[in-house]
């Protein structure tokens, strides 16, 4: 099994190299960061890259990877703000729709939201369409190979939301 050091444990590099024009020069939020990989690949671009994360030892690997990670639970807590929002979490069924709901509704908030889903996992990607399909977005499939190993091959579904 991997460490947290070596990336990508969770998150593909693919999956920032693909929307680095829509976070280029821009605040993200990531929602259930976890360990922070996608931060790592994400900063490459953007402005600012912030993370929330509840689980206290997910939250602490990114705090020592020196990123910028608050604890929170997305679920009770504000979001911090961002012009995009990213997350793929490890319950899309049961968050995806909340969480779209949840920024989209803010009126403050004029971004991009991208919810993320891998095929590997087959609840995920319906759930992700359906996203794009209710809040007017688009669907982009990424495809990636980072070697043997768990989630480093294959393909993700991004639902892409302007607001």
């Amino acid at each position: 099994m991997k460490s947290f050091s070596e990336c990508p444990h969770r998150s593909p590099v693919a999956i920032s190299d693909f929307i680095k024009d829509i976070i280029k020069d821009k605040k993200v939020c990531e929602l259930g960061c976890a360990e922070g990989d996608n931060m790592v690949f994400m900063s490459r671009y953007a402005k600012e890259v912030v993370g929330l994360e509840y689980d206290d030892l997910r939250l602490n690997v990114a705090v020592q990877r020196g990123l910028n990670v608050s604890k929170g639970d997305y679920y009770k807590d504000e979001l911090p703000s961002a012009d995009v929002y990213y997350f793929w979490p490890n319950d899309g069924v049961r968050d995806n729709e909340f969480l779209v709901d949840k920024i989209y509704s803010n009126k403050e908030f004029h971004g991009t939201i991208i919810v993320a889903g891998d095929t590997g996992f087959p609840p995920e990607p319906p759930v992700v369409k359906k996203c794009a399909e209710k809040w007017g977005g688009t669907i982009e499939e990424v495809e990636f190979y980072e070697g043997v190993g768990e989630r480093q091959n294959g393909t993700f579904v991004l639902a892409i939301i302007e607001k």
